[in-house]
This record gives C-alpha cells, structure tokens and sequence, in this order.
C-alpha cells in the first residue's frame, strides 16, 4: 500500500489531503502512473488507518505495484515540512525535487542517503539544484576561517563532487558549512587522523540566500533551522595527505603573521627543507615592527646572513655570542678571555697536570664538558655520582669551582654557569618582546632550558625536526623537548624541489609532509655521471679524500682549514690511544681512517688532491660533507653512497633535499653486483702475489693485499682484515 501519491504534479501524504484541501477524489496516481484512491481500514478496534490504494473491482482482492518506496528518515521529513506545500516534492521530469521554486526554476535536494554519482548527474540535468547534505551526527569544527566536517561515508565521499551547484552541510549547528572544494581530505586534530571535508562556515540566513530556499523555506521552518550551538573552534590543524599539505600551506603560512603571539606560549613552526623557514621570521619580524626580537640560531653563518640583511627590530646571535654580551653586561670589569681546554692547553691552565697522561687529562676534559650540557644536575658532585660514581671527583669539583668563580672560563662552562645562576632571569623579557629560534632540530640543551625557564616572552622555534644531524655535537631537536602545550604549525610546500623527486622523497620517509611549490622538475638519476658542473656530498672525509684523490678540476670546501687539522689528528692518533667516546665526537669516521695510514700516505693522499685543486669557479666538481652543506642547495647535487640509509636516515634527508634540478645517486656498495668483477687480475702492489678486486682501490687507495695491509696499521688500534671480510664488505673493515 503506497503511503504517497501524486497530485498535481507534486509528491502528497495523508495528512496533506486535509490540510490543504486537497480532495480525497482528486486525481492521484501512484508512481508506477496508476491511479490511486484514499482508503479508510480499521484493523477490528485496534487501529484505524487511512492509505493511497490502486483501484481493483475484484472483491476480496488486492492490487500489487512494483515500485518500492523507500523510508524516509526524521531529518528529511523535518526539511521538507520546513517548506511551503506548494513547492515541495516537486515533479521535475523523472524525478522529484525535495523543494522547487518555478520563479526562479531552481531547486534543492535534502539528502539523508546513499547516492550514486550517476543519480546525481541525472537529477542535475533535469533541474538546477542545490544539496544539502545532513551531517548532524559528524565531527565538525572550525579553524581560522574554514570549517571542517568528517566525512560519514565512502558512497558521499564520491557523490559530492559529482554535484553540479551548491552542495550544504546540515551541521546541526549555527554554522553551515558551503563547500566550494568537493575533493576529500585527511587532516590530524588534536592527535587524532580524520578523513574530512574543507568548506567555508556561514550562517542559515547566507544559506536560504544563494538558494531557492529563500522563497521556499516558511517562516516557522526559518525559526526550527536557527540552531543555538556552535561548532567548536580548533586552534590549529595539520595536514596528512598531499591535497591537504598544498590547500593548507598558503592559510598555515598566512595564519601565521596574523596571530597575536602571547607571552608563557611556546609556538613551534615545523617547516619542510626549501620552504623559506629564515624567509618567514623575517617576515614575522616585519609584521611585528614595533616589537624588539631576539634571534638565535647555533649556526653562526645563518646569524652573519641575518646581519647582512639588517632588519631594524631584530638583534641574532648565535648561543654562545649572546652568552658573551651577557657576561659582560654582567662583569664590566672582568674581561672576556675564554679558553680553548684540550689535553694540549690543559697543563697552561693546572700546572700539576703538565706531566701526566694525555688520556688521563683528555678524561677529565671530556667529563667537564658532559657536566655542562647536563641540565638535570647543577652541582658537579651531584653530576659525578650519578654518571661516574666509580670515578676521582676532586679536579672536576675544583674546575666548576673555577668556573664558579669565573677563572676557568669556557663557552660550554659558561653557558652552565648562566644556567645555574639564572643570568638570563628577567634579562631577555626586559630587553625583548619576542624571540625567534632558527634552526631549532640543532639546538643547545642548556640555551633550552634558559629560554623554557627563565623568560615569559613568546618564543618561536623554527626548523625541520628532519634535519638534526647535530647530535653527536651535544645538540638536541628542540621540537621533541617543548612542553606538551607548545602551539605547533606545520609548513609543508619546498620552493626547492619539484616532483617527481619531490613526491619520491615524501614516499621514502615515514610521515614526511612535504609537497612541491614549483613547476620545474627535479630528476633523480641512478648510477650516471652528472652532465656539467655539480656539487658531490659525502657523508666522511674519508671518502670525500679518496675521491679528491682521483678526480680532475675540483674545488672542496673548508680544505685549507682542514688539512692542518688532519694532519694534527693523524700526528695524534698515531701518538696516542683515542676512546670510542672522544671518536664519537667527530661527524664521521675520520679518525678510523686516519689510523689506516702511516705519514707517507697521508702525505701522498694530500699531494694528490693538491694538484687537482682549483679555484671554486672553475671547478667542474665542488666537494662538500653533507653537514657543511646544510642550509645551502644547487641545481645539480651528486651524493656518494657513504650513508647508511637505515641508521641515518636524517642525514640522508639533507642530502637529498639539496637539489633543484638534478640529483645523481650511485647504488651503496653493499648493493653492487660482485659479478663485474670476477675474473680480474689485480695484484698487491706490494708483495705482487694476492690477487684482488679493482674495487679495493676505491675504498683503501692502494692495490694492497689483506696481509700486506695489516702490517701498515698498528695492531694495538683494534682493527683486522681478513679474505672473508673483502668478499663480503665493500668496505673491507670489521671490528676484532
């Protein structure tokens, strides 16, 4: 029995025959185009009904129709009572138009259901309509000037954009959501991942507006509709899939100048490698003009960049710069001399140690220095019994003693001592309004404390938590010690990298968030020679060296301050034990290397880069270690295969990000087919009977056999080869 019938032209129920005078006899026909009558029935006392009925002569029977009416849920009745009588349930060729205005021939649809694209497309055909979609019962909210509104199902994720005009969220809400972008997306609130719609919230008085609704809509259905809830404001968003990084990067950005920065708030702005990080707190600095800024980075050539371009309200210092004004602000009279403590300059300052061991004074250097990066123990004996409880404390009390009192002054010691004491206490909020933090993936773990504990100020930490590779320098990722209130947004877009490479490297890296801003390509190459001048990265010196060694017109970066410092190292090494903790202070495996070779090969390996050197501009290749060439980028980078991707895959994010246009990749050595070289005859150069691979050359220098080799390293530094190992490492070392 059909519970609706047609009248008119236009979709009628029971009730609707009394209240608008329709007559039961009237002209009703079912949808299969049959006619229909009113028929009265009372089940014995129990129930009276009145229902559309096909018409059948035939006593005892009944007439069946094959068209099944579907339910109509609570909501959708609501919405279509909100309308006058006569402009809902329309006819509009094969369809029915939940409301119709034929004065301006337009109409909309209150949709509660699964719908197909294919319905959709049919029903905008026959007439100009608008949707509404009812998303009461899903998680809404609102971020800046956009709305957000979790999508209910998979059938509307692909009905929505299939719409032709305006499509409407029914939040349940004051605020209603139009959405101008139908695509989906997948955003991260307040931890939590969500797959969701992006539209612009506006009020029920703007939807009957730009719809028919504002001739249709009745007053009493203006009132039901005016919803006393709002929907609840978010303070920051983040994105979680490539259309949302690139629809919200523009907003986060701009958002970003426009807030109003709040004293005891932490802000940090994660920003991708090539995305203008420096670019945007000078920004910041403008738009905050009338405000005095204290800049801080650890790297003292990004500070000298930020002195070149001379911004009038910002002060930048790098830490241990800022720690010198402060001291003497704070000691006028003092002087400001600060010591260089190594083995070699320890006995200038403590007499008594003039004749002892180098290591045992290299010992108590290496604990001093790990007490001052120590923040959770401010006094020495404290520090001592808690990491060396075994150990002599007395120097180490007597040198924070010195430092205490101001006559053993070095930057890491100073940097505890303003820790300690508090000097910073009141002094940065008297001085600054605000304080920006570059590079905040490297930063001092004492300068965080200072700046967490001793200011109010808002402070902003800036970087890329992908690119700390500082760690083994004492730094720390700032990003992963703010407190858990730190207001955190996110930049996504890099002006430097373009797809596919760009798009390759977010695919290689767990939750990397980044999205080209650029319309150049940018190639990766695998295992071919760059075309044309490029700059070559290396994860060591050791390999940056033996490349050097074998390759024409090169320029290296740094070469001229870091033989000497080589060849001191290598004097040293050979001289004296080094601990795998002092070792652990250098950005690769120098010292390792260096051991491997005696004087005259070091001699020859420097001779031979020598006379391959030339002047910068006139390098066809420019050599770098990687972490020198943080922050800088060219149009075609070459990486060497030095990185364990695994274990340093930070390392390799750097790297990677340096490219424009061109980046060449060579396969590790561990990847490389053992094939190609089987069946030469490659002779140590030195007893001319082992035979070996060619690629041994690459790796040690020298055609020299397993045994040979042994004898050139001092057997009391711990390293063996043996046959097994050159079959297996491309390397060729191992630990005994």
């Amino acid at each position: 029995m059909p519970t609706t019938a047609i009248f008119d032209g236009r979709l009628i129920r029971v009730p609707y025959l009394y209240k608008h005078g329709i007559p039961a006899n009237g002209p009703l026909t079912c949808h299969c185009g049959e006619k229909v009558i009113l028929r009265q029935s009372r089940d014995g006392d129990k129930e009276y009904t009145e229902h559309f009925s096909h018409i059948n002569n035939v006593k005892g029977t009944h007439k069946t129709c094959e068209y099944k009416e579907k339910p109509m849920s609570e909501w959708h009745r609501k919405m279509l009572e909100m309308n006058r009588h006569d402009t809902r349930e329309t006819k509009r060729e094969k369809h029915f138009v939940d409301a119709y205005d034929a004065s301006c021939k337009r109409g909309i649809e209150f949709q509660n259901s699964s719908i197909s694209p294919q319905d959709i497309n049919s029903r905008d055909s026959a007439t100009e309509l608008d949707w509404v979609f009812n998303t009461t019962g899903q998680y809404c909210c609102v971020w800046d000037e956009i709305a957000l509104c979790e999508i209910p199902s998979n059938n509307w994720e692909k009905a929505v954009p299939a719409c032709k005009n305006n499509v409407i969220l029914d939040t349940g809400k004051k605020e209603w959501i139009l959405l101008k972008d139908r695509r989906s997306f997948y955003v991260e609130i307040d931890n939590k991942k969500r797959h969701m719609w992006i539209g612009k919230p506006i009020t029920l008085d703007e939807v009957v507006e730009i719809t028919c609704l504002k001739n249709t809509l009745t007053e009493a259905g203006k009132k039901y509709l005016q919803h006393s809830d709002s929907i609840e404001v978010v303070p920051i968003i983040h994105a979680r899939c490539k259309a949302a990084m690139k629809y919200l990067d523009p907003l986060i950005r701009q958002y970003a100048l426009d807030i109003d920065y709040e004293r005891n708030t932490v802000y940090a702005i994660e920003s991708v490698a090539g995305s203008g990080k420096t670019t945007t707190l000078l920004k910041l600095a403008e738009v905050n003009s009338d405000k005095k800024i204290l800049y801080l980075a650890f790297n003292a050539a990004i500070v000298k960049e930020i002195k070149r371009k001379k911004p009038k309200n910002l002060s930048p210092y790098t830490f241990d710069a800022l720690i010198r004004a402060r001291y003497i602000d704070k000691y006028p009279d003092d002087g400001f001399k600060v010591q260089d403590l190594t083995p070699h300059t320890f006995g200038q300052t403590y007499k008594w140690s003039q004749n002892k061991p180098y290591k045992m004074k290299q010992d108590l250097i290496a604990k001093y220095n790990k007490f001052c990066k120590d923040v959770r123990h401010p006094k020495m004996f404290d520090f001592m019994m808690s990491k060396f409880p075994t150990s002599k404390r007395t120097q180490l009390i007597t040198m924070w003693q010195r430092t205490r009192q101001r006559k053993l002054l070095t930057f890491a010691g100073l940097r505890k001592l303003a820790f300690v004491q508090r000097w910073f206490k009141d002094y940065i909020d008297s001085h600054y309004d605000m304080v920006f933090i570059d590079e905040a993936q490297d930063f001092d773990p004492v300068m965080l404390k200072i700046l967490i504990n001793d200011t109010t100020v808002p402070k902003i930490f800036v970087g890329d938590p992908r690119q700390a590779i500082y760690k083994w320098r004492g730094a720390v990722n700032a990003f992963k010690k703010l407190p858990e209130d730190a207001f955190r947004m996110e930049f996504y877009t890099t002006w430097r990298i373009g797809n596919p490479a760009c798009d390759q490297i977010r695919e290689a890296f767990k939750e990397c968030w980044m999205v080209a801003g650029n319309d150049h390509p940018t190639i990766f190459h695998k295992n071919e020679e760059p075309a044309g001048r490029y700059d070559y990265l290396f994860r060591t010196w050791r390999h940056l060296l033996q490349t050097a060694s074998k390759t024409s017109n090169i320029w290296i970066n740094g070469f001229e301050s870091k033989k000497p410092v080589i060849q001191r190292l290598h004097k040293s090494l050979h001289k004296y034990d080094m601990s795998e903790e002092d070792k652990a202070q250098f950005e690769d495996d120098l010292p390792n290397f260096l051991l491997e070779m005696d004087a005259d090969e070091l001699k020859n390996i420097l001779s031979e880069i020598e006379a391959r050197l030339v002047p910068k501009e006139e390098a066809d290749c420019r050599m770098y270690t990687i972490h020198a060439y943080k922050g800088m980028e060219a149009n075609q980078i070459r990486i060497f295969n030095d990185i364990d991707h695994k274990t340093e895959a930070n390392v390799y994010y750097v790297a990677l990000t340096r490219g424009k246009q061109n980046i060449y990749l060579n396969d590790p050595p561990e990847e490389e087919d053992d094939a190609e070289n089987e069946g030469e005859e490659i002779k140590c150069e030195e007893c001319g009977i082992q035979t070996i691979p060619e690629w041994w050359f690459s790796c040690k220098g020298h055609y020299r056999c397993t045994c040979c080799d042994m004898k050139r390293i001092r057997s009391n530094k711990g390293f063996i080869l043996s046959i097994g190992t050159l079959k297996n490492s491309r390397l060729g070392l191992t630990r005994s």
